[in-house]
């Protein structure tokens, strides 16, 4: 048995990964909304999203176990997040205090657009 790990992003949303992903993975552990996933065949750790029928759930490759849940796996989704809007156009960001330029298509700089919840 093979798996596709290896030719995949390193973060891209749930809806585009190779049919059967997630349920193929073995989970082990869940933090901050995520699910931290292993693939039984490569070895590869992925974060998932929790469902959300409100969000589109994002998937980012995972390099350390232990810190799974931390800051390198949230800037990986950060730039999906922007990939997916078109990146960035000219305008600050709205929020107090904020000069970083704006997302195209919102009022808010990634940072803070990431905040709001938004992943897509």
């Amino acid at each position: 048995m093979s798996c596709k790990c290896a030719k995949l992003e390193d973060a891209f949303f749930v809806e585009t990964a190779p049919r059967g992903f997630v349920s193929s993975m073995r989970q082990l552990d869940m933090a901050d909304w995520k699910r931290l996933y292993e693939c039984p065949v490569c070895g590869a750790l992925w974060a998932v999203d929790e469902w959300d029928k409100y969000q589109d759930q994002a998937v980012s490759r995972v390099a350390d176990r232990e810190n799974w849940s931390t800051e390198e796996s949230e800037q990986m989704r950060k730039q999906l997040l922007r990939k997916s809007r078109g990146g960035e156009e000219g305008g600050e960001c709205i929020w107090a205090g904020c000069h970083k330029p704006c997302i195209k298509g919102v009022v808010y700089c990634l940072d803070h657009l990431y905040a709001t919840g938004a992943r897509k």
